[in-house]
């Protein structure tokens, strides 16, 4: 079950784009999602919604995505427009204010940012973009762990770096 931070989250974000709902599809609400997420662990060793994100083929996705729509949608608070053609995507249109109280100011003023920018990317863009070295090493379906991206980019393989990792291998050998 998605926490209610998440879903009000979700719902936060459709009513964002209400001016245009064409411009976020499932693709960039799941991306606008983690990387609101990814931002606020980083900042502060927490999430916002403490949401688990699992790999899917164009990214990573919210585990209980689906399960929260159709609850928005149960609710009267969401709307959601099916694709209509093979290039199409799925809509979100929401239908009331949403429970802004459930969120900081500081979670929505992220949330903006980070959808804003995420906005400015074609879906497939944006997808690409989370196809990094941890969502690679994760199985279609696994967790990746918001601990995982601080840890994300491989550095440059120094001199330096290549004596600590011989020191390594000396401390094991002599055990």
């Amino acid at each position: 079950m998605a926490t209610e931070k998440f879903k009000a989250l979700v719902h936060f974000m459709v009513h964002e784009c209400q001016d245009n709902p064409s411009k976020l599809g499932a693709i960039r609400l799941n991306k606008s999602l983690w990387y609101t997420d990814v931002a606020a662990f980083r900042a502060s060793g927490a999430s916002i919604t403490s949401e688990a994100y699992v790999k899917r083929k164009m990214g990573p996705v919210p585990f209980h995505i689906l399960a929260t729509i159709e609850e928005l949608k149960a609710e009267g608070k969401l709307h959601v427009r099916e694709p209509s053609g093979k290039y199409d995507s799925r809509k979100f249109v929401s239908l009331e204010e949403p429970d802004q109280a459930k969120l900081s100011e500081d979670e929505k003023e992220l949330a903006r940012t980070v959808l804003s920018a995420v906005l400015g990317y074609t879906a497939n863009a944006i997808s690409e973009m989370t196809h990094d070295i941890i969502w690679s090493a994760a199985d279609d379906g696994e967790e990746i762990p918001l601990y995982a991206t601080l840890v994300s980019e491989r550095g440059p393989i120094t001199e330096e770096v290549r004596a600590w990792a011989r020191g390594l291998i000396k401390v094991e050998e002599a055990a």
